[in-house]
């Protein structure tokens, strides 16, 4: 079946770093954010153009450019050791390259804002980035959720640090703040959540006309990159259509749905699509992964855009990343039983301590506690020399092997 989603959010990413460039853009003021907690809504009001660290990397990495730029970023002075996103980033930006990739010229920043306070190395990242280009850097410091949710004096200290941050974006864009351009915005980014849940519950359906892993980071493209537009809203539409109509011919991305997996941790973007056959070809499909949830989307919006300036301090709380342990096992568990999966896939990658600390834990937690049986994985989100092709693909290989053995003592579920 053609996938008509994935071919437009591929239209969208291009259309993204082409207008970074873009002659017509030129005049604009750029901003750097990261992506987790980010507030992109309150940069548009200010018509900046958005750019992302991270999401250089991923396309670097998605195109095989990762190894040549990170060995740049090390001759940067920039150590092994040294998240693998961070080197491959200013391997691109201030190594030969100069900014310039197969996708794009990215555009030097005015401005540099880091929106989330679980990674440290998003602030040296920053600094490096700014001492090269001679560019403020400012962070909103976005508390950890240590409970069922953000409290209202964790609200309060973010929209605080926004409110702190409006006349440093006034000055630097030359245009005056406009809380109603921010409303209107912001309605279209509630839509885009609520629409991208929409589709991600398709996961839900037996067999899953979608995988919520390899197929689901494709189409959140437009989640990440478009948040706060129609373009967003509209993609988000076509989107849905297209799993309504798989779920009513009962189209599965894999010939025969044989088990459903939770996938938990970052994807080792260099070899992505051979990750994905590992587990496609024994007919496992991700019903749910966490990584696709990582901006806004876990649970659904508890308050409207009517109050904007709330609002967008609200969604700077909602990133999965900014959870605490207990409030993300508590949520696995959720997904494990909401999406029915017989496994969880556990990956952990060597650049991002905050994305794989704890993972461990999980995986004794629920194969000891709750018998779902765990695979843990370890690979790289950037780097391909962390991804042994051989030592992975026996470990799945032997873990569906025994999940199939465990199977077969079980009663067949009912088809939803």
């Amino acid at each position: 079946m053609e996938d008509k989603a994935r071919s437009a959010a591929g239209l969208l990413v291009d259309r993204y770093f082409r207008e970074l460039d873009s002659e017509e853009n030129r005049d604009r003021k750029v901003v750097y954010l990261f992506t987790s907690g980010g507030v992109s809504e309150l940069f548009r009001t200010f018509d900046f153009r958005i750019v992302m660290p991270e999401i250089n990397a991923i396309h670097c990495a998605r195109r095989n450019l990762s190894v040549d730029l990170i060995h740049a970023g090390e001759d940067l002075g920039y150590s092994e050791g040294v998240c693998s996103y961070v080197k491959s980033d200013l391997g691109l930006m201030l190594g030969p390259t100069k900014g310039c990739a197969p996708f794009g010229k990215i555009p030097p920043p005015d401005l540099i804002v880091i929106t989330h306070g679980g990674c440290s190395t998003y602030i040296k990242w920053a600094e490096a980035l700014s001492r090269e280009f001679g560019c403020p850097v400012r962070m909103i410091d976005v508390p950890f959720v240590r409970e069922e949710g953000a409290t209202e004096f964790d609200r309060a200290y973010v929209l605080g640090q926004i409110r702190e941050l409006i006349p440093d974006c006034e000055k630097i864009s030359g245009t005056r703040f406009d809380i109603d351009k921010l409303g209107e915005i912001l309605k279209l980014t509630a839509q885009t959540v609520e629409l991208w849940i929409k589709l991600l519950d398709y996961g839900k359906k037996r067999p899953s006309p979608l995988d919520g892993f390899f197929e689901a980071v494709f189409y959140m493209s437009p989640m990440t990159l478009w948040r706060g537009t129609k373009e967003a809203v509209s993609y988000y539409e076509l989107a849905v259509e297209q799993m309504e109509n798989r779920a009513k011919t009962r189209f599965s991305p894999v010939q025969v749905e044989k088990f459903r997996l939770l996938f938990e941790g970052s994807p080792p973007w260099p070899r992505f699509g051979e990750f994905g056959e590992m587990f496609w070809q024994w007919g496992a499909v991700a019903a749910a992964s966490t990584y696709v949830r990582l901006g806004c989307a876990c649970e659904g919006l508890e308050m409207g855009p009517e109050n904007p300036m709330e609002f967008l301090a609200y969604l700077a709380g909602l990133s999965y990343y900014n959870w605490s342990y207990g409030k993300k096992v508590r949520f696995l568990e959720k997904l494990a039983k909401e999406y029915d999966v017989d496994a969880i896939i556990a990956n952990s990658v060597r650049s991002c301590r905050p994305v794989s600390i704890g993972l461990l834990d999980l995986r004794n937690h629920f194969a000891r506690e709750m018998g779902i049986p765990t695979l843990f994985l370890e690979s790289d989100i950037a780097d391909p020399s962390y991804f042994s092709s051989v030592q992975i693909l026996d470990r799945v290989n032997t873990f569906l092997q025994g999940l199939t053995e465990r199977k077969k003592g079980r009663p067949r579920r009912q088809k939803a």
